[in-house]
């Protein structure tokens, strides 16, 4: 049983505005695997179902559509329902309102550069737009930074499900989803551990230059 192979033979039926939807779907739909999605579209394209490059420009103007109609609408209605929209949907996916506290802490920071991680992190990329919305982020950097992420992510999922495909034929890709998020789950683990670490270490060496002075 392959449902994601049965979901792309879907898409396939609507060609580039199918891969649109795609897309824009992953993005407001938390239980579609967008990183599984990805893959079996990019497995498609060894099947001349459409080229890679096509998959790549159409899934990702659909993702950035999506998050850019979600910041700008979530901006327009008001700090208020903003801030309830934000945390009701954190804690729908499983995010603690700390984790969402430290992201608006990290929005009004880091701008541009947290727009663009944050779309690599699962479950967080579904929130980004909301709480750059609430501290009513600059558009134009909001723009840029989740685009650059989006053709990261996007990127990554549909050339590995491109090339697995081209390495192992009749590959399922259902299996070959699960087993690159795990992949990507161990990686991304490891990088939060590390930026913890580097965080605490800077923060000491900081606290050890003020007592000296």
């Amino acid at each position: 049983m392959d449902p994601l192979g049965s979901l792309v033979d879907w898409i396939a039926l609507y060609g580039l505005l199918g891969l649109f939807a795609a897309g824009l779907a992953e993005r407001f739909i938390p239980a579609l695997p967008s990183h599984g999605i990805l893959v079996a579209i990019g497995m498609a394209a060894v099947e001349d179902s459409w080229s890679l490059p096509s998959a790549f420009i159409m899934t990702t103007c659909g993702s950035l559509f999506a998050s850019l109609a979600m910041f700008l609408v979530v901006r327009a209605v008001g700090q208020d329902v903003s801030g309830k929209l934000l945390y009701g949907t954190g804690r729908l996916l499983g995010l603690p309102s700390t984790r969402l506290d430290r992201m608006l802490i990290s929005f009004r920071a880091h701008d541009r550069s947290l727009s663009l991680i944050a779309q690599i992190i699962p479950t967080v990329r579904f929130v980004a737009p909301l709480a750059a919305a609430l501290v009513r982020l600059n558009a134009w950097r909001f723009a840029t930074g989740t685009l650059l992420g989006i053709a990261l992510w996007n990127g990554l999922f549909l050339t590995a499900g491109y090339t697995a495909a081209h390495s192992i034929p009749d590959l399922n890709a259902s299996a070959a989803a699960i087993k690159l998020l795990f992949i990507v789950l161990g990686v991304e683990s490891l990088s939060v551990l590390i930026w913890r670490l580097l965080g605490r270490t800077r923060w000491r060496r900081t606290s050890s230059e003020d007592q000296a002075c």
